[in-house]
């Protein structure tokens, strides 16, 4: 990076915190006691769904995938994707 690029970019984060300011009319958390409730009870149950939840069980290797039972013209197996693994 550049020197030019360098002072753009401390230029663009020194005019956002300066325009950002301490706005003493903006909300605090303690004056919408909804929203903290909604907010606290969101976490509470992210973590439950986090640890009630088992991880899903990685299948069992199973070697039969392709189901051929007629040889092609060509030597390979003719693959019938109708029946699935």
């Amino acid at each position: 990076m550049d020197r030019k690029t360098l002072l753009v970019v401390a230029a663009a984060l020194a005019a956002g915190y300066w325009m950002a300011g301490n706005h003493d009319d903006a909300p605090r958390p303690a004056d919408r006691p909804v929203v903290r409730w909604i907010a606290r009870a969101a976490k509470n149950v992210l973590w439950f769904a986090l640890l009630a939840e088992a991880p899903p069980q990685e299948p069992q290797p199973d070697h039969h995938y392709a189901r051929a039972e007629r040889i092609g013209e060509d030597g390979y197996p003719i693959v019938d994707h109708a029946r699935g693994w």
